[in-house]
C-alpha cells in the first residue's frame, strides 16, 4: 500500500512505521522532520490541556522543534486524532492565534482527525485561516497524496 503514495510511504504512520530524519518529542505534541521529502508531521499526544496557560507553553515548544524548518519549502501534517477532544469557545479562543500562524506557515498542510465531527470542526477552522492551502481528512492516506501534491514543483 505505500507505494501507492509515492515517496511518502515511510512516512505514514497507520500503514508504516514513521521514518524520519529527526524526531522530537515534547509534552503535548511528537515532531518528526524528513527533510528529504520536505514533510513535517506532529502528532497531538494524548497529555490534555488543562490550563490555557498550556497552550502558548505547546506552540512555543512546536516552534523551537521546528525552528531550522524552512516552513515555505515543508508540507505539514497534523496528526489530531490521538489528542483528547475539546472545543469550548475559552479553548478554541486561546487555540485560534497559535494555530493560524502553525498552519499558514507551511507550504500545504493536512489536518488528521478521528471522527466526522472533528472532521467539521477543523474544515471550519481552515477556512476562517483563510489557509487556502490546507484540508482535513479522516484518511492517512487521504491526507499524505494531498501533501505529496502540494509538494511537486510546480509550473511557474
Amino acid at each position: 500500500m505505500a507505494s501507492s503514495l509515492g515517496g511518502w510511504g515511510p512516512m505514514v504512520h497507520s500503514l508504516t512505521p514513521m521514518v524520519a530524519i529527526s524526531t522530537e518529542k515534547i509534552v503535548f505534541w511528537n515532531v518528526a522532520i524528513d527533510r528529504e521529502r520536505h514533510l513535517v508531521r506532529i502528532a497531538r499526544t494524548e497529555a490534555p490541556l488543562t490550563q490555557l496557560a498550556d497552550i502558548p507553553a505547546s506552540f512555543a515548544q512546536l516552534d523551537r522543534a521546528l525552528a531550522d524548518v524552512g516552513r515555505k519549502h515543508f508540507c505539514l501534517l497534523i496528526d489530531l486524532r490521538e489528542g483528547p477532544r475539546r472545543n469550548d469557545a475559552e479553548f478554541e479562543a486561546n487555540v485560534d492565534r497559535w494555530r493560524k500562524a502553525l498552519v499558514i506557515s507551511f507550504r500545504r498542510t493536512a489536518v488528521l482527525v478521528k471522527t466526522a465531527a472533528g472532521l467539521l470542526q477543523v474544515k471550519r477552522h481552515l477556512q476562517e485561516d483563510r489557509a487556502s492551502h490546507g484540508a482535513a481528512f479522516t484518511s492517512e492516506a487521504e491526507a499524505m497524496r494531498y501533501l505529496e501534491r502540494g509538494n511537486q514543483t510546480e509550473p511557474r
